[in-house]
């Protein structure tokens, strides 16, 4: 276990979380698969938003548990923008990418799921602990991402570990290919966007 924020963190047995993570969530009367890790807990999000870079690939931690798969990355999209680029993708510690969506032209506002499983098997963490949501976008009208609050300074952004931020590889239309190691991060205080995995 770990202790986080002064909150316990288990990486066995329910899924990590804040408190409202671990809610199953219903669409109408039937559950839905439930969460197993959020960049920052959903009660946490703003009216403050992440306007995403065009060319800029966005990254926020995440605490995920040893032998989860992984099989889509939500996020919240509070403003859809237009974009020939959107895609999501998750980095191990290391910036290297092990499961990453397809590219779309039409990121939807509210939760919008992508699909990160590449052939038949999802992508199935290989330690627990940290791990990045990595957004890349390529727009002319930059979308918007739902948001925790700015951290207090681009030094608490900065770590080690970098919390949230931007990776010096550039976003284009064409996602990054598994195996890829992404550009390093530099941290950037207001990076903390929300996403969680399934």
């Amino acid at each position: 276990m770990s202790v986080t924020s002064g909150v316990e963190r288990p990486f066995s047995g329910a899924p990590i979380g804040l408190g409202d993570l671990y809610r199953t969530p219903f669409s109408g009367t039937t559950p839905t698969t439930p969460a197993v890790g959020q960049t920052v807990p959903l009660s946490s999000v703003t009216a403050t938003a992440l306007t995403t870079v065009t060319a800029t690939v966005h990254c926020s931690s995440v605490v995920l548990p040893q032998n989860q798969p992984i099989r889509n990355i939500v996020t919240l999209v509070t403003v859809a923008g237009t974009v020939t680029g959107f895609w999501v993708a998750l980095l191990d510690a290391g910036l290297i990418v092990r499961a990453v969506s397809a590219n779309t032209t039409t990121p939807a506002a509210g939760f919008f799921s992508q699909s990160v499983v590449t052939g038949a098997a999802p992508f199935t963490t290989g330690y627990a602990g940290l791990y990045y949501v990595a957004v890349g976008t390529v727009s002319t009208v930059a979308p918007q991402l739902a948001a925790q609050a700015a951290l207090p300074s681009v030094a608490a952004a900065s770590g080690p570990p970098i919390y949230c931020g931007t990776s010096a590889t550039a976003a284009t239309t064409t996602p990054p290919i598994i195996g890829a190691q992404l550009g390093a991060l530099t941290g950037v205080a207001t990076n903390e966007f929300y996403a969680h995995l399934l």
